[in-house]
């Protein structure tokens, strides 16, 4: 019996929207299921960024602690430099304790010459102009227009945190805070930039800045 070519023209139509329809949706699962591939990446990504910050967080805590002991020590000896000062010198000089100098020598500060005997060569970076001469040896590198060389200096090695911190104090003593008991962090940060323990003309202000972001006034109490 033959089948009328209306009931065979339906099939072929049906025929073809069941493969559109499968066809249809195998792209939707597939979509689908790139979609939560891509979730979970995106998921992955932001959680390790999470545990990254995290981690620096924690690392940060644990070096300002490190500095405070001893800061705080020193300060009720000598009276001299206050604890949240030392320790927003010492994330600005040591980059949360990330130099070499630190690293290598306990020197937070980046004081030059020898303590007690001790010292380390460590290369310091300068800007000079394209026609300056330099000595053999000297490391040199082209930025654009500018010339920077790295020069060896002697810098103090000291066997403890507690040695840089207390040195440091007698450093700023003779030289910086010459007064006892200042107990404002803003007047001994003002005082060392007048003084001129740095050339930057926003030193005060970033030490200050640091002090009130990490609440690092809490050492000095």
């Amino acid at each position: 019996m033959k089948t009328p070519k209306g009931t065979i023209a339906k099939r072929v139509i049906l025929g073809l929207f069941a493969l559109v329809i499968l066809v249809g949706g195998y792209n939707v699962a597939k979509q689908v299921r790139n979609n939560i591939r891509e979730n979970a990446i995106e998921k992955a990504d932001k959680q390790r960024i999470i545990d990254a910050q995290k981690a620096d967080a924690k690392r940060r805590h644990e070096f300002a602690e490190t500095i405070a002991k001893p800061a705080m020590q020193v300060w009720k000896k000598e009276h001299v430099v206050l604890p949240s000062i030392v320790i927003a010198q010492a994330i600005q000089e040591s980059n949360w304790g990330q130099s070499k100098l630190y690293q290598k020598a306990y020197n937070i500060f980046g004081v030059k010459g020898t303590y007690k005997g001790q010292s380390i060569i460590y290369y310091t970076d300068e800007y000079v102009s394209k026609d300056t001469k330099v000595a053999k040896g000297v490391k040199v590198v082209m930025e654009g227009d500018k010339k920077k060389i790295s020069v060896p200096a002697t810098f103090r090695k000291y066997p403890s945190v507690y040695a840089a911190v207390e040195n440091h104090s007698t450093v700023v003593a003779l030289n910086f805070i010459k007064k006892k008991n200042v107990t404002s962090y803003e007047e001994q940060a003002t005082m060392l930039q007048k003084n001129g323990y740095a050339t930057d003309p926003n030193y005060a202000k970033s030490l200050i800045a640091l002090i009130k972001q990490y609440d690092l006034a809490k050492y000095d109490k």
